[in-house]
């Protein structure tokens, strides 16, 4: 095995020619996910059109059903649960081990089912947990070797991430930002190839548009910068909020021993919200582009916000499919949206309206989920907006910042290491991807390690230094060797041992 994985030329090659086939793959099952959510949002508008006693009958029995189906389908697939981003980032590292096919199969039915009664959870996180899930019954289908399957699986996941918000360059900062959180040849390449393939089977089948409908047709003058700087600090207390509401919501439904209790509480809490603000309800991207067209008076738009804010993290709490992506994104485009009608009326600002809706939805995501260039890339690619860098760039760096003061974890590092105490979700000890993994880093000039030589170096795990690249040049490594600033570093790893490994290398 040792000997495949130094071969790299030839892995490199065989991972990127897999690239196409999982970005087709993924973006078909991110495709679909996308025509189902699109059903369910247009029958919910019929189920919660009228107020009378029959709706309410017919919604409570619907209701029943689903909670049960749901209820089935996570005891099936437990790792199916949520956005799924953290279970792919532990899937990488050897923690979890997904059943592909019970995850595709309960991500599209329970998100769906979800979906129609009105969950306010977006159809993002569930598309990258789906694309690596195909990707990785494709390499099992195809007898790839188990390092080159974990390739495949974030491959699948950046893909995943681009059919669903036609955003290829997103998906690719996604599985260096979040899910690897280091740049690797490994990760970059077959995360650009899949998602451009992802991205390109989204236009043949869904038509070539962008996400939304909606961008910014002037930039914002730097006279008026002070305004991403107000933005950036609403969005990154707002977006502090949410993550520390995300969690205080999973500790309400964990102490609701009762599953029957446990659904009629979301279920109940879904259907009072269908009826008093049914625009609520579902993802929001409809409520988001009706957002860009008519300027709310304040009071709506804090309605809008606080509703957002609270239904989106108790439907997520409770654990069932669907993701956090879309909801935070109106949640970010009403914070802009608020800045605006509160300063409308001493600024001449009317023009920079769709401004403020896309500064805010960059600055949520960069306090929620802590990933800067993939806010400012993900929402330029959404809404055709490039024009405007310097003040995406500013709200963003202001948010990041103020969620970093507040001392609030990033959501995803929060959750993966609350699944993480979940032994029921834990993979065996024989890993159906095998025992060792490849893992690339570049050592930064943070790391205590520089200057010693490999044999000085105490390790949390045992490991194989498999090569280092110095100034363009590739060596293999001898325990006297020094790592300098700079090096670029491939390991090869226990899967078991990965985790530890991977902390080492960015906290040592």
């Amino acid at each position: 095995m040792k000997d495949d994985f130094n071969n790299k030329g030839k892995l490199i090659f065989r991972i990127l020619i897999d690239s196409l086939m999982v970005g087709t793959f993924a973006g078909l099952f991110s495709v679909l996910y996308r025509f189902v959510i699109m059903k369910m949002d247009f029958y919910r508008k019929i189920l919660y059109s009228e107020f009378n006693l029959k709706s309410v009958l017919l919604l409570i029995a619907l209701a029943i059903v689903i909670s049960f189906i749901i209820f089935r389908l996570l005891k099936w697939a437990p790792l199916s649960g949520g956005s799924g981003i953290p279970q792919i980032r532990g899937e990488i590292l050897g923690k979890f081990k997904m059943d592909e096919v019970p995850t595709l199969i309960s991500k599209i039915l329970g998100g769906g089912l979800g979906n129609l009664m009105g969950f306010s959870l977006g159809r993002e996180g569930p598309s990258i947990q789906m694309g690596g899930a195909a990707a990785k019954l494709l390499g099992k289908t195809i007898k790839r070797p188990p390092d080159e399957i974990k390739y495949m699986i974030t491959a699948g996941a950046a893909a995943g991430l681009a059919a669903a918000f036609n955003a290829p360059m997103a998906g690719c900062i996604f599985a260096i930002e979040e899910l690897h959180k280091t740049y690797s040849k490994f990760v970059l390449l077959p995360a650009f190839i899949a998602s451009i393939t992802a991205n390109y089977i989204s236009f043949i089948i869904m038509g070539a548009e962008t996400s939304f409908s909606f961008s910014a047709t002037k930039s914002l003058p730097m006279k008026l910068i002070w305004v991403a700087i107000l933005i950036g600090i609403l969005t990154g207390l707002v977006g502090c909020i949410y993550n520390l509401l995300i969690t205080k919501s999973q500790d309400l439904f964990k102490k609701i021993n009762s599953q029957i209790l446990k659904y009629a509480l979301l279920m109940a809490v879904t259907i009072i919200i269908g009826f008093i603000f049914f625009e609520g309800t579902g993802g929001g991207h409809g409520l988001l582009e009706k957002m860009a067209v008519e300027k709310f008076p304040i009071k709506y738009i804090l309605a809008i916000l606080l509703v957002k804010l609270f239904y989106t993290t108790f439907c997520y709490g409770s654990g069932v499919q669907g993701g956090i992506f879309l909801p935070v994104l109106v949640i970010g485009g009403s914070c802009g949206a608020l800045i605006f009608a509160m300063l409308d009326g001493v600024f001449e600002l009317n023009d920079y309206y769709i401004n403020f809706i896309i500064l805010g939805m960059s600055g949520i995501l960069a306090s929620v989920v802590r990933s800067p260039i993939l806010s400012v890339i993900l929402v330029s690619e959404m809404t055709k907006t490039f024009e405007h860098l310097i003040a995406l760039s500013i709200v963003v760096i202001v948010s990041y910042y103020v969620a970093e003061a507040l001392k609030v974890a990033p959501i995803y590092d929060t959750l993966f290491e609350r699944q993480l105490k979940d032994k029921n979700l834990l993979s065996p000890k024989e890993r159906e991807l095998g025992d060792y993994s490849v893992f690339e880093y570049t050592i930064t000039e943070d790391l205590k390690i520089i200057g010693k030589s490999l044999r000085e170096i105490n390790f949390p795990r045992h490991l194989i230094i498999m090569s280092i690249e110095r100034e363009g040049t590739e060596i293999v490594p001898t325990a006297d060797d020094l790592i300098l600033l700079g090096d670029k570093i491939t390991v090869l790893i226990k899967a078991e041992d990965a985790l530890e490994i991977d902390e080492f290398f960015k906290n040592e």
